[in-house]
């Protein structure tokens, strides 16, 4: 069987070879080079990540059923005994372009995530998490974010992999940091430092699916779910409904990644 992805990410792997499964999951099916790099195949409507390929309902389940371990991949394809998955000619770039924000953007914004039930990984609803004082744990990430902007380099790894899922709670936040950083152009993000350079292997840290999240976030690449939320800080109209997309994404990671957007925007929020 020869199948045709949708669309694929611009910033997959390079390296070819045998891919190892090493996660199945109902919309995500995640595959492993030979060193250690990460592909994942979407169920088309979950969106695209820096490392995805998006595949049609039917394929993606025929894909899934067939329950093989190992493809190949090689020219733009994966190979497996029974079934072979395509990449269209055209790659698309996730890399966030920065963009105006109009005045009132993140007051818009915590308008609504204080109204928000919505629960995250460790904070609670977003109603408690951006109500009320800071949490000390909270508090300091500010801190420390502000104290990165200043040029500092920060050593993360007392939050990152905190927190359940395959994402964990302090790594989407970071994310959420950083889609603001890459967005906002009053940020000079290209003079600041590498985020995690002063931080420990992200492979001693947290899952392998957060690492690829989190290298891609340090470069400004972000998935087509955060790339939604970014277009609608730029028109505040489409906030509403960004985030009520972004909070279908996992457990608790839309609501996680929404305290951090939050967190990095209240500064502008007077």
């Amino acid at each position: 069987m020869i199948m045709q992805a949708l669309s694929v990410s611009a910033h997959l792997p390079k390296e070819t070879g045998i891919l190892n499964c090493v996660g199945r999951f109902n919309h995500a099916l995640n595959f492993v080079t030979p060193s250690g790099e990460l592909l994942t195949l979407h169920r088309y409507g979950r969106g695209l990540s820096p490392m995805g390929w998006m595949v049609s309902d039917t394929d993606f389940q025929a894909i899934f059923n067939d329950e093989n371990e190992f493809v190949e991949y090689k020219n733009d394809r994966l190979v497996s005994p029974n079934w072979q998955l395509i990449a269209p000619k055209e790659h698309l770039s996730l890399k966030l372009v920065p963009q105006k924000l109009p005045d009132g953007t993140f007051t818009a914004l915590w308008d609504i995530l204080r109204q928000s039930k919505a629960k995250s990984g460790l904070h609670g609803s977003l109603s408690e998490a951006t109500t009320g004082p800071l949490c000390r744990e909270l508090k300091e990430l500010k801190a420390n974010y502000q104290r990165y902007l200043q040029g500092e380099r920060i050593d993360w790894q007392s939050i990152i992999g905190r927190g359940p899922g395959l994402t964990p709670s302090f790594d989407d936040i970071l994310i959420g940091m950083l889609l603001v950083t890459f967005l906002n152009p009053e940020i000079d993000s290209d003079s600041l430092p590498n985020f995690f350079q002063d931080t420990p292997s992200l492979g001693s840290l947290t899952t392998l699916v957060s690492v690829n999240y989190l290298r891609f976030a340090s470069q400004g690449i972000f998935s087509t779910p955060l790339q939604t939320l970014a277009t609608a800080l730029v028109q505040p109209m489409k906030l509403s409904q960004a985030v009520r997309l972004l909070l279908q994404v996992g457990h608790f990671s839309g609501a996680d990644t929404l305290i951090g957007v939050w967190l990095a925007g209240m500064d502008e929020m007077g």
